[in-house]
């Protein structure tokens, strides 16, 4: 059995289509440009995938991040995830809470992750699996 992330985006009207996994890397690595995003922002979903003889066979985990695009349509990557590992064991051992570390972690989730709804796993589930989807 092997894994893989399958990368999803959402348009405005809710409507899912898969992106290529090295089309989306090249794109979230800046070499390749997407300008009917630009200056836009971009809902996409990661399905993490086991999969049997090269077929999608369980998805444990689906995931939203939100990334931003400026005018050229290339992604902006300000730091999209805070995360300080240290901060966080600190305040799981007991010690003081620091809440501006909390603030900036809370802040960081708002901007660049997004809950997908049922509606929008099952849209995921119905892409990856169509015959489900459709009875046959």
């Amino acid at each position: 059995m092997s894994f893989r992330e399958y990368v999803f985006h959402f348009d405005e009207e809710g409507k899912v289509t898969r992106i290529p996994h090295t089309k989306w890397n090249r794109v979230r690595n800046g070499e390749e440009l997407l300008q009917e995003h630009s200056n836009k922002s971009v809902y996409i979903a990661y399905a993490y995938m086991s999969l049997e003889n090269r077929k999608p066979d369980y998805c444990p985990r689906i995931d939203g991040a939100i990334y931003y695009f400026d005018a050229a349509g290339r992604v902006i990557l300000d730091k999209p995830y805070y995360f300080d590992l240290l901060q966080d064991l600190d305040e799981l051992n007991g010690c003081v809470i620091d809440l501006l570390h909390r603030k900036k972690k809370a802040e960081s989730a708002n901007k660049y992750h997004w809950q997908l709804t049922s509606k929008q796993i099952q849209a995921v589930i119905d892409y990856i699996w169509p015959s489900i989807a459709t009875g046959r």
